[in-house]
């Protein structure tokens, strides 16, 4: 049950993903950070009502939580405009590379690296610089590469330091407070630049709900899985769903790359996978 778990997971976050840059590109980062955060928000707490999930009353655990998901917030803003500017081809495995960020903090904090997932993280670093090039031989900045790097490291830092948190607040607690954040800092930025957000029209509704219920059986299958089978197995397999995200980009907006390229993009994911792995 664990390969299904992880490979739900893998579908319903690279579904996610792909449907996120949709509505970006559609309304701007903002917008959609407000209307998604919401949705989740919603989502999250009907099943905290559903579980009766009361909230710790340790006033340090909220503290840390708040602190922790600064950088989850910071990484979801940098996502969202990866996405709504960047090739989802190029931005979406850079981004998913967080991993490789939280292994070397591991490493750093005294941690020992299995030689596989040093493979992982040489692998990652040698593919964010070849997608980072065109064709030829110069240079070429693309448009998201930045922020899908900002995502990446604000991620890996946040996932590494996720464990207290989850070990005081539980699995959901965090989660809410995330979405919680995320959504203040949406509304305040739209009215700090006074822009009001995109009306909510019966297709921007249909594809926010698709977004979001991805996003929901993404972690769902995720946290089921990593209960009731081998937590190793589950995440390896759930941390391929850029490669789900590239291959819808690939089928349904018809984006190309250059051979080199396409090198750098299997070097991530294979990168990413060998770093799960470990």
């Amino acid at each position: 049950m664990g390969v299904i778990f992880g490979l739900l997971a893998a579908l319903g976050w690279g579904g996610g993903d792909f449907a996120l840059s949709r509505i970006s590109r559609r309304i701007g980062p903002l917008a959609t950070l407000l209307y998604i955060q919401a949705a989740g928000m919603l989502s999250i707490g009907l099943v905290l009502l559903a579980c009766r999930d009361l909230p710790p009353l340790d006033p340090a655990l909220w503290a840390l939580g708040v602190a922790v998901n600064t950088l989850n917030v910071a990484g979801t803003l940098f996502l969202y405009r990866a996405l709504a500017v960047g090739t989802v081809m190029i931005v979406s495995p850079i981004c998913a590379s967080f991993a490789v960020v939280t292994a070397g903090l591991a490493m750093l904090g005294g941690e020992r690296l299995a030689p596989v997932t040093l493979a992982g993280v040489a692998l990652v670093m040698a593919g964010v610089v070849v997608v980072s090039r065109g064709g030829g031989g110069e240079p070429l900045v693309l448009k998201g590469v930045p922020a899908a790097l900002g995502a990446a490291l604000a991620y890996g830092v946040f996932f590494y330091l996720l464990g207290p948190v989850t070990a005081g607040l539980g699995s959901a607690w965090p989660i809410f407070i995330g979405r919680v954040m995320a959504c203040g800092v949406a509304a305040l930025a739209l009215l700090w630049r006074r822009q009001p957000p995109a009306p909510l029209s019966p297709r921007l509704l249909g594809m926010i709900a698709i977004a979001t219920s991805l996003d929901t059986i993404g972690f769902l299958a995720y946290n089921t899985g990593i209960a009731t089978a081998y937590v190793s197995v589950v995440t390896a397999l759930a941390s391929i769903f850029s490669s789900v995200t590239v291959l819808l980009a690939w089928v349904l907006l018809r984006e190309r790359l250059v051979r080199v390229q396409w090198a750098g993009v299997v070097a991530v994911l294979v990168g990413v996978l060998l770093v799960s792995l470990s």
